[in-house]
């Protein structure tokens, strides 16, 4: 068995932050009846877009609801994306809701949706500055339920 090594005051490269307890609010509607909006923090935004700095970048890229996958790919240098440029929906599952939408099980899919690059950066901002930009514009699209994924 492999043994581990501890050196003692070593620090990551990365900052980590305390993640905070979630904020719940409480269902009010069946799904059937709900806008969804994906945000991702893997990354992912619009061919067109500016690609995110990997050095560390809070900056959000809005994705349209109706945008095909084929227009999408992924910017993020704190994991492998290989596979993520090769089917978008694995990171950000915007096809699969399309289909929920068109089969029923959910009303729409939000006109806005997001792509942010998580994983160090300036968490202050983000949660300052950014985060909230996300939940006003998301609010101003009447969006009922957010799916989040990470990369």
């Amino acid at each position: 068995m492999a043994s581990l090594t501890v050196v003692k005051g070593l620090q990551s490269e990365i900052f980590v932050p305390i993640t905070p307890p979630p904020v719940w609010a409480p269902v009010t509607k069946e799904l059937k009846d709900m806008t969804v909006a994906l945000v991702t923090a893997a990354g992912v935004h619009l061919k067109s877009d500016k690609r995110f700095n990997l050095a560390g970048d809070f900056s959000v890229r809005a994705i349209p609801g109706a945008a095909p996958v084929s227009e999408m790919m992924v910017s993020h240098g704190g994991y492998d994306n290989g596979d993520v440029n090769k089917d978008i929906n694995c990171m950000f599952p915007i096809d699969p809701i399309r289909e929920l939408v068109e089969e029923g099980f959910i009303k729409a899919i939000s006109p806005v949706n997001f792509g942010f690059m998580g994983g160090g950066g300036d968490q202050t901002k983000f949660r300052e500055e950014a985060g909230p930009e996300i939940a006003r514009r998301l609010k101003e699209a009447e969006v009922d339920a957010v799916l989040l994924t990470a990369g």
